[in-house]
């Protein structure tokens, strides 16, 4: 065994209580890339079996030390660990025992201080729970990287409060004798925050570094928690404490940052709370609300303000009113009174809670329904827009204008839009107040009207949206993340179309071909080569095809030989019909390659190890994505942006989905069964789970055949089925078998995802071109494409259109119900 490196990161790892989740915390310490570790853990007083999976850890690993103490508190655990750390190692960290560090971040984090020097680094984060990661909201403003930066002059480092996503200089550390409150709750932020500010330089890393648990149950507890609430506002003062003697500006917008995040989370809890809790939420925060003064509250958004202003004057009952609205209707809507210019929000039913409105406080929302190319080559987008809590009675009380603006550049042009009905607006708000179903739009984008643009560029999709004498400009988004996704186009004369998002704004990119891969096949005999065509259409020609899985990123990569016909001509493509090539993909050796470490956490879908991106390597040393044709079958196909991929697992792909007369959606496709023995069985398992209650329901009229045992003509028709029938298309050498399945209505409300043999479904490139497929008739279902290339399928709400939102619900409501105008709380 070799020895181990001298250290140059101190981890410290407070632990109590967390036998469950300490085994994947201290393993993603241990299996960090950079290897020069030291790590003190603290036992604080543990009574389940924590310290026993401490001291095996400390047992086999020389790195890690284990300290017991009777329970202090995490404060007391962490400062303990930093007084039994060396105090010689140059970089400082923590982690708490319930979370888990990626398993590059050290290493990343402790090079960024040592190329820029500052005193401390900080990374993004992912929120962590049951079911899955997402990006923690504190983050979400984190989208590119930032070295030597400084509080001062990013005022949104303010809301980077927690201590385990950085990695502190020593030297730092100890001049400024840092030491966690102890005996408190949040203890974080007194000590992060005086960092942030006595720091000479900060670097802001974008990539991720963490992943922080967020354990089920324990939320609304700990939101209604007296002690909590009380160390929270104490925390907040001592930072604001801090500030005052150095500067006044930043002390205000701390102090305003506390009222929008730290507070919001407690405010939000009056409701649920007792009487104690109450009282003492009215008691501190009143306080602080009274030192900072009114002056805090004007950059704060508008519901903001009605809410703390009810805080100063010490209105309990308006602001439980105030919060009962905002659950029945969600944070920010409320009634617009007055003239433009001077206009304010009300809350209907609330004597006095009504504040003066700003520009900011009238946002535009405009989200895309539907994107579908035509026939004649255009594309056709549906959505809604609407300037939020300003609704307009009919389509003549707005004006709504398109608009494409290049993301590279200030060219600006025109798109015509058709107002439409479109419920779904008033549905997605979620609010009873307003109706939006005037804010629908249509819009066609011609791409022969726009500009080929370079590599990475594209047209942003925006529009102007005016009503009742207010004008913004918005881009289009996405209703929600797993709509956010490619729609690949062959324009079919060495161009491509392709309308993604980018940082969440609709764009669409028009660009020229460099190569497209047409076409693969096997020799038929077990190991041989995938051999894949296609065409240099443009540029230099390639030299070679480079594969890298998906997961192991700074895994080898795998190089294939680009090959050209002999007579081709030189080393750049000219001519309409471009140079022919092939290269031969030794299947069998990449399926032979070891699956990467897992390195996310269980929660966490892990790559499979079987998907490899390909590129192409240019004479330059460059690399280039290789699109693909969106037909082109398993295992070699096209990713959801319309780049060739290989897919060794053989998962379920639909390469076919329709509508029947009788008002259902038949979907066809191939896939390689996960297991020997399931190829003679007579069908595979498929289902329908929900995303969110994750009930499952069979699919009944499903069936499972070889590729052998379909219809000769219909073979001809199907990707993927082509040449001698069973010839194994997968590296494993499984033969490939078709599944087909009938969805019929009725389907319980919500959205489901199709599965076959527990695995999701995928569409093909050519299949998602025809989606979103509709059923006819009463309670039809419709299917859709999610989260890249996931087939998902939608059945809607058994009810009428005027019942579907919360605001027709409140009209009948008032209608047959006039005495009572809200439902029971």
């Amino acid at each position: 065994m070799k020895p181990p490196l001298p250290p140059l990161l101190s981890v410290v790892v407070p632990v109590h209580n967390v036998e469950a989740y300490l085994e994947d915390c201290l393993r993603s310490v241990a299996e960090q890339t950079l290897e020069a570790i030291e790590v003190v853990m603290v036992d604080d007083g543990s009574t389940d079996g924590s310290a026993k999976i401490a001291a095996e850890f400390a047992a086999r690993d020389e790195r890690f030390r284990l300290v017991r103490q009777p329970n202090a508190g995490l404060s007391a655990a962490r400062n303990t660990g930093v007084r039994h750390t060396t105090p010689t190692v140059p970089y400082l960290a923590f982690a708490d025992s319930d979370d888990v560090v990626v398993h590059d971040a050290y290493e990343r984090m402790t090079a960024s201080l040592e190329s820029t020097g500052s005193d401390l680094v900080t990374g993004n984060v992912w929120r962590l729970t049951g079911r899955g990661r997402q990006q923690a909201w504190q983050y979400r403003w984190l989208t590119a990287a930032r070295p030597r930066t400084h509080i001062t002059r990013d005022p949104r480092l303010l809301a980077d409060r927690v201590a385990w996503n950085k990695v502190f200089r020593r030297s730092f550390w100890d001049a400024h004798r840092f030491a966690f409150p102890e005996g408190r709750l949040y203890e974080d932020t007194p000590v992060m925050i005086p960092a942030h500010y006595l720091a000479g330089s900060v670097d802001v890393l974008a990539e991720h570094v963490y992943h922080w648990r967020v354990r089920e149950g324990s939320i609304t507890r700990r939101r209604t928690d007296v002690t909590g609430v009380r160390d929270r506002i104490a925390a907040c003062e001592q930072v604001s404490a801090f500030l005052a003697g150095r500067d006044a500006a930043q002390r205000r917008a701390y102090d305003a940052s506390c009222l929008r995040d730290d507070f919001g989370y407690f405010l939000d809890g009056l409701p649920m709370g007792g009487e104690a809790y109450r009282a003492a939420f009215l008691e501190g925060a009143g306080a602080f609300v009274d030192r900072a003064g009114a002056e805090v509250l004007e950059g704060l958004p508008v519901e903001l303000r009605i809410k703390w202003q009810l805080v100063r004057e010490r209105r309990l009952a308006d602001l439980l009113e105030v919060l009962a609205f905002e659950r029945a209707n969600g944070t920010g809507t409320f009634a617009v009174e007055g003239l433009p210019g001077r206009r304010r929000a009300v809350y209907p039913g609330v004597r006095g809670a009504s504040a003066r409105l700003a520009r900011t406080d009238i946002p535009a929302v405009a989200r895309l329904l539907e994107a579908r190319w035509g026939a004649d080559g255009k594309l056709r987008l549906r959505g809604y827009a609407y300037l939020r809590n300003l609704p307009a009675g009919s389509a003549r009380q707005r004006l709504t204008l398109g608009m494409v603006r290049a993301e590279r550049g200030r060219a600006v042009r025109p798109v015509p839009v058709r107002s439409v009905v479109a419920p779904e607006a008033t549905v997605n708000s979620g609010q009873e107040l307003h109706d939006y179903d005037h804010a629908g739009f249509e819009m066609v984008l011609d791409p022969d009207g726009l500009p080929t643009t370079a590599e990475g560029g594209g047209w942003l999709v925006g529009l102007v949206v005016a009503a009742r004498g207010t004008v913004r400009r918005v881009a289009v988004r996405a209703p929600d993340a797993g709509a956010d996704q490619p729609l690949v186009h062959d324009l079919g004369d060495g161009r491509r179309a392709v309308l993604d998002y980018r940082s969440g704004r609709l764009r669409l990119t028009v660009s020229r071909l460099r190569a497209r891969a047409d076409s693969h096949r096997t020799a038929g005999t077990e190991g041989a080569p995938l051999e894949i065509s296609g065409r240099v259409l443009d540029g230099p020609r390639p030299t070679a095809l480079l594969l890298t899985r998906e997961g192991d990123e700074a895994g080898a990569e795998r190089s294939c030989r680009v090959e050209y016909e002999a007579g081709s001509g030189g080393g750049r493509t000219t001519g309409p019909d471009g140079a022919a090539f092939t290269v031969r993909v030794p299947l069998a050796e990449l399926a032979a390659v070891p699956p990467p470490p897992l390195r996310t956490p269980r929660e966490v879908e892990a790559p499979g190890g079987t998907r490899w991106r390909a590129r192409l390597l240019l004479a330059d040393g460059t690399r280039a994505p290789l699109p693909a044709a969106p037909n082109l079958p398993p295992p070699a196909c096209a990713d959801p942006a319309g780049d060739l991929m290989l897919d060794l697992a053989g998962p379920p792909y639909a390469d076919r989905v329709e509508h029947t007369p009788e008002g259902g959606l038949r979907i066809s496709g191939t896939y390689t069964p996960p297991a020997p023995g399931t190829t003679n069985a007579p069908g595979g398992r498929l289902v329908l789970r929900h995303e969110t209650l994750h009930e499952v329901v069979p699919v009944a009229e499903a069936e499972v055949a070889p590729v052998e045992a379909i219809d000769a003509g219909e073979a001809d028709s199907v990707p993927g089925t082509t040449g001698t029938a069973g010839t194994p298309d997968t590296a494993g050498g499984a033969p490939t078998l078709r599944f087909s399945a009938l969805i019929s209505p009725p389907l319980p409300e919500g959205r489901w995802e199709v599965r076959l043999d527990d695995r999701p479904v995928h569409v093909l490139g050519s299949a998602a071109a025809r989606l979103p497929c509709d059923g006819v008739g009463e309670n039809a279902v419709r299917l859709e494409r999610r989260h890249g290339d996931r087939l998902s399928v939608v059945a809607g709400p058994d009810l009428p259109a005027a019942e579907r939102s919360a605001y027709g619900r409140r009209l009948l409501r008032a209608a047959h119900h006039p005495d009572r105008h809200t439902p029971p709380a």
